[in-house]
């Protein structure tokens, strides 16, 4: 397990110095098991990260192949396993270095996103022996109704993004943004105390 995902941390004992990355994955399958793409974009738009599997899963829901599959950049993006799990590692190290405190906060609106991102992490395989945690979590719909509108309404505002939606570095960006604009209409850091997480479950299809 790569995310301390059972110990998620309080946005109101943040550390202004930690680096928040938001995450936003698309999957294949109705059990969010077989990963399509994956994006990863810090809350000061700094780092960004995304790629597409390649080969793809070859057995995609209707849903994902009429919409996420014709989004999907494909060209440079589309990664081999084999080299996907190294950049993603490699950027990481990269965020976490580049990070005041050596601290990277994982902010997701989809459990599964987290899974996704481990399970990446560690090869698309499940890991033989525990890993220890690279990052913390934050569950982003826990900061209320006000945070899902944000994020409505800026698809709503800006065709392009619309046009966009379900593809993971556009929504990537936009629950970055929303975030950004909930921040500055309260003038302080979202207070939220998040409840226990369960544990990351095997995402071995």
């Amino acid at each position: 397990m790569r995310s301390a995902l059972a110990r998620p941390v309080s946005l109101r004992h943040r550390l202004p110095s930690t680096m928040l990355l938001f995450v936003d994955t698309e999957f294949a399958d109705v059990h969010a098991r077989e990963l399509v793409s994956l994006a990863l974009v810090s809350a000061d738009g700094a780092f960004e990260f995304y790629a597409e599997r390649d080969p793809l899963p070859a057995s995609p829901t209707d849903f994902v192949r009429s919409v996420v599959y014709p989004r999907l950049d494909r060209g440079v993006r589309a990664l081999p396993d084999e080299q996907f799990t190294p950049q993603l590692q490699n950027f990481l190290a990269h965020v976490k270095a580049a990070s005041p405190t050596g601290r990277i906060l994982v902010a997701y609106d989809f459990t599964a996103d987290v899974h996704l991102l481990d399970f990446t992490l560690d090869g698309f395989k499940s890991p033989q022996e525990p890993t220890p945690p690279l990052y913390e979590v934050f569950d982003l719909s826990r900061l209320g109704g006000d945070y899902a509108l944000l994020v409505d309404d800026i698809f709503e505002k800006q065709p392009e993004a619309r046009a966009r939606r379900h593809h993971a570095l556009t929504d990537a960006r936009v629950n970055r943004d929303a975030y950004r604009i909930l921040v500055k209409l309260l003038g302080r850091q979202p207070a939220h105390t998040p409840d226990q997480c369960d544990d990351v479950p095997d995402q071995t299809p």
